[in-house]
């Protein structure tokens, strides 16, 4: 995300991030990693078609090694609902898919039903996360991410993947007991769907 190769302004520079990008690919394939998360918010974000395409191109031209080494992309985007649809039908579904962040979206003023109807069935990775719109991350329930809604929509396209807490840190250094309490608020949301 603090140097995505979409934006590199030398070709030098761009080789640089693609020979890294392809170690990263490699080294995540020998720990068994089968999903690699590609960040296009903040300083990653695609703002020009420019870079849409050089993004785009270069992703593809990866097909290959993704499909050797077993390894899917899920983007991460501060794309509306709509524009995501349309952002995600350029990839090929067998690699490339969305990571879904509760807490981006919620934060952005999305709703997840209509998130879930245009893109769910792309989704091969979530982050749980709860924001105020247009604020910070915070504890899971203390923010405008609507769980219900969240994990409702997650269980219609009966997912199965990976549920990865991105919660906000312990405000007191009691890290593992805001885990703990994050976790907590995870399960009995799940419980009730």
């Amino acid at each position: 995300m603090q140097r995505p190769f979409w934006k590199a302004k030398s070709e030098l520079f761009f080789n640089e991030l693609i020979n890294d990008f392809k170690l990263i690919i490699n080294a995540a394939s020998s720990i068994g990693i089968n999903i690699l998360v590609i960040p296009l918010v903040d300083n990653g974000s695609i703002n020009s078609e420019k870079e849409f395409k050089i993004l785009k191109s270069t992703l593809l031209s990866f097909s290959e090694i993704l499909n050797q080494r077993q390894i899917k992309i899920a983007f991460e985007s501060d794309y509306s609902p709509s524009i995501l649809k349309n952002f995600i039908s350029h990839f090929e579904k067998d690699l490339f898919g969305i990571n879904y962040d509760s807490g981006n979206s919620a934060s952005l003023g999305f709703d997840p039903d209509e998130e879930f109807q245009e893109y769910g069935e792309r989704i091969i990775n979530v982050h749980i996360k709860d924001r105020k719109l247009f604020g910070s991350t915070i504890r899971l329930g203390e923010g405008d991410t609507n769980f219900p809604k969240v994990f409702g929509n997650i269980k219609k396209i009966n997912y199965e993947g990976n549920f990865i807490l991105q919660t906000a840190r312990s405000k007191t250094n009691k890290h593992t007991e805001e885990l703990e309490i994050n976790l907590a608020f995870v399960k009995d949301n799940i419980s009730k769907i």
